[in-house]
């Protein structure tokens, strides 16, 4: 398969790509003057594959993986570069989207990374809590980007199911390869 020239692997490396971690359940800490990034994945090759993503982004943590009571903590390191990020997002003591959420394809990768998976009828991208702001917000980025998902808040979500054969052609020419370890919970094309 070929792959877009305006997916994930088309892109330089972003800060603004972090905004995926969001969309599915990532928060931010902030200082006075820095903030890092975490986010809880239930797999090694997500917990991996995100430390890497962070890496690219010049904002790794040298410990950036560890064991929490609900799967793998990955974090980013301090940074004051991230700062204007976690405020953007930051309303009081609680994430929000920003107005004028525009996700870039390498966002989306990060938010497949963090919390993609297969199952019975399409591909669900899961996010933390159902019909919240950044739940609807999720969504519509989704519809931004020609990838137009249901909103699932069953046993199986949060999240949004991406189930057509275009859409999911879609999906994978925007994520680009599957990092290694990924298996069953990156997209196939549907044909």
């Amino acid at each position: 398969m070929q792959f877009s020239l305006f997916g994930a692997e088309a892109a330089a490396p972003s800060l603004d790509d972090l905004d995926g971690v969001l969309l599915a359940g990532g928060h931010w800490v902030r200082s006075a003057e820095d903030a890092r990034l975490s986010v809880v994945v239930a797999d090694r090759w997500r917990a991996e594959a995100l430390a890497t993503a962070f890496a690219e982004r010049t904002v790794a943590d040298p410990q950036s993986i560890s064991d929490s009571a609900v799967g793998l903590s990955v974090r980013t390191s301090f940074d004051a570069r991230l700062l204007p990020h976690a405020a953007r997002w930051n309303k009081g003591a609680r994430e929000t989207p920003p107005p004028g959420l525009l996700l870039t394809a390498g966002g989306l990768r990060l938010w497949a990374i963090a919390s993609g998976h297969r199952d019975e009828t399409g591909y669900l991208l899961a996010t933390a809590e159902p019909d919240d702001p950044i739940h609807r917000a999720a969504g519509a980025q989704l519809s931004r980007l020609g990838v137009t998902a249901v909103s699932i808040a069953s046993r199986q979500g949060p999240g949004w199911r991406i189930t057509s054969a275009k859409r999911l052609r879609r999906l994978v020419e925007l994520l680009g390869p599957a990092p290694a370890g990924a298996g069953e919970d990156w997209p196939i094309p549907a044909f």
